[in-house]
């Protein structure tokens, strides 16, 4: 295929809460596997697919996005032609009914007016996957479509992605209709949020959906107007996927990528995760650490024993303590002689007096941001 001119669109619009995780700061920039962000992914998937041109749909909580995204150079392949803007609807905040991507988008017009694209890509940062847009969007132009939807065929959906998009399709693999997952099957086709539309057909959608509803937002027109006035073609996406949409599948999901053969799928050689670098030494192991099983960030303090475990950048485990199935956020100190277990720590923590803190499998503690113990 020839190269075709894209913007994306990261839509931060539709992120799910991860309980109290996700309370100061939104989904996207929370820490995940000790040195990610969420929106790393998919702003890797924009760059590795030689997306340059990327806007960024920020719903709330501003400050974090911000932080973690730095010099915005980071994604970026492209710094003379492309671009990633921060948009964010000021007018908005307080009123989330008008506080929806397409009212963002209006709000920034700019961005899509400065670009001349001719495909408009839309992804949310929740779904982590590697996933080449390129070939979604060759199969977008070779079945003349206006309007594609990617979605994986799961065989779980009974446990897992609950609340996410069930599509239904039609023969030539149109949506036909799009519910909520209830749970109620474990096969189905789970709707990824992730959209190929064609420039002039997402500013009809747009334009559509604003004398329908002041409140309708993308997902709400396509819902509206499949199978019956929009032909909505499907891409199936097979590769490794995950829905965090609970603080129980954040843990979960993340101790999954202990096992090297899950890891593999989402790590490629051929398929570089970016994040934002830190200049902070490699971490420092004394003699008498012990660690198996687990993910240690660049600048940690590792004296004790860790297992089944993520720590992040800069955390201190003192002398004779034990950390076990627990996910530690960055700057956090663990005092000596304390044992953790099942247990996620928020940064800046310091737990120095608590001797046990322990969780249950499937229900983790949680120790908010700069507790001291």
């Amino acid at each position: 295929m020839d190269y075709q001119k894209v913007i994306g669109f990261l839509n931060l619009h539709h992120s799910p809460s991860l309980g109290p995780l996700t309370a100061d700061r939104p989904l996207a920039s929370t820490s995940f596997l000790g040195r990610y962000a969420f929106m790393d992914f998919t702003l890797s998937n924009f760059t590795n697919s030689r997306i340059d041109e990327v806007g960024i749909l920020i719903q709330t909580k501003p400050r974090s996005i911000l932080k973690h995204l730095g010099s915005n150079n980071t994604w970026n392949t492209n710094t003379k032609t492309g671009f990633e803007i921060i948009m964010y609807n000021e007018e908005a905040i307080g009123n989330k009914r008008y506080n929806n991507d397409f009212a963002n988008i209006r709000a920034n017009d700019w961005v899509l007016k400065r670009s001349d694209a001719d495909y408009v890509i839309v992804a949310p940062a929740h779904f982590i996957m590697a996933i080449d847009y390129r070939e979604v969007l060759a199969q977008h132009i070779a079945s003349h479509a206006q309007i594609t939807l990617v979605y994986t065929p799961a065989t779980n959906a009974r446990n897992h992605f609950i609340g996410s998009d069930v599509l239904t399709l039609n023969e030539e693999k149109l949506v036909s209709e799009i519910r909520p997952n209830k749970g109620t099957v474990n096969k189905a086709n789970i709707s990824l949020e992730t959209y190929v539309i064609n420039r002039a057909k997402f500013i009809e959608l747009m334009e559509k959906a604003a004398t329908i509803s002041s409140f309708f937002c993308l997902h709400d027109i396509v819902s509206y107007t499949c199978g019956t006035t929009e032909r909505v073609n499907t891409y199936a996406y097979h590769g490794y996927v995950r829905c965090f949409d609970s603080l129980e599948h954040y843990v979960e999901y993340s101790m999954e990528l202990l096992d090297y053969s899950n890891r593999a799928k989402l790590f490629r050689a051929d398929w570089p995760i970016y994040t934002v670098t830190h200049d902070t030494p490699p971490t420092r192991y004394l003699p008498e650490a012990n660690v198996r099983n687990s993910f240690i960030a660049n600048g940690a303090h590792i004296q004790g024993n860790v297992r089944n475990s993520i720590i992040s950048r800069g955390v201190v485990v003192g002398a004779n303590s034990k950390v076990s199935n627990a996910i530690i956020l960055s700057s956090t100190v663990i005092g000596e002689n304390i044992e953790i277990d099942h247990v996620i720590i928020d940064k800046y923590c310091k737990i120095r007096h608590a001797k046990s803190l322990k969780g249950e499998k499937g229900k983790p503690l949680y120790i908010k941001q700069g507790d001291q113990i």
